[in-house]
């Protein structure tokens, strides 16, 4: 596809300069990137919200300091994510701004296994509610930030959260356009497939 493909030879080649290029380093760049990493804290966070918030953006409580830590370090303070962005852009370091967006994906994949919301369930729902909001939020302006690179696909990712689509440019990566509880949102489908080469390989 387009958008996996594009978002691969940003990644790996920086801008005007030689790079090596695979089918199997394209596939395990992909999959990597894509499928298991946003594709998949997409869709782990979107299936719970859909199962256990009556499909629902969830009402959040007060927030912890892992909780400041995922939203305010990268999403919320225009300092971090979108200066080093544009910093790395101006420089056309594209694979830079990459890197920097995938960092807060790493964050967000060990802020979900520390929080197991699958857990906070039963022990303590409005936890729960609390850390799936706070996921969702940064979900929407991680996509918004990667909205350049993969745009079909990020775009996918915001009509599941239900984004309006006037609000999907880097000046809605606020708190001032933060998701509403209580906003309906799409039955999750996955947005980027892993890329299995053969019968064997799937077994």
């Amino acid at each position: 596809g387009l958008d996996p493909f594009r978002c691969f030879l940003m990644r790996e080649i920086p801008h005007g300069q030689d790079g090596n290029f695979s089918h199997e380093q394209a596939v395990q760049r992909i999959n990597a990137d894509l499928a298991n990493g946003l594709g998949n804290l997409a869709q782990r966070t979107l299936s719970m919200i859909y199962k256990n918030c009556e499909g629902k953006v969830p009402q959040p409580q007060d927030l912890g300091s892992l909780d400041n830590h995922v939203l305010l370090t990268y999403l919320y303070d225009p300092e971090l994510l979108l200066s080093q962005m544009r910093t790395h852009a101006d420089a056309l370091f594209f694979h830079n701004v990459l890197s920097f967006i995938w960092q807060a994906i790493g964050d967000c994949d060990r802020y979900i296994d520390v929080q197991a919301p699958w857990k906070l369930k039963k022990e303590n729902p409005e936890r729960m509610n609390t850390v799936l909001y706070e996921l969702a939020e940064a979900i929407r302006c991680i996509s918004i930030a990667v909205q350049p690179v993969i745009p079909n696909s990020a775009n996918k990712i915001l009509d599941q959260l239900g984004v309006p689509k006037d609000q999907r440019l880097f000046a809605h990566m606020s708190k001032d356009y933060a998701l509403k509880p209580g906003t309906t949102i799409d039955k999750p489908e996955g947005v980027f497939p892993r890329i299995v080469e053969n019968e064997e390989a799937a077994e």
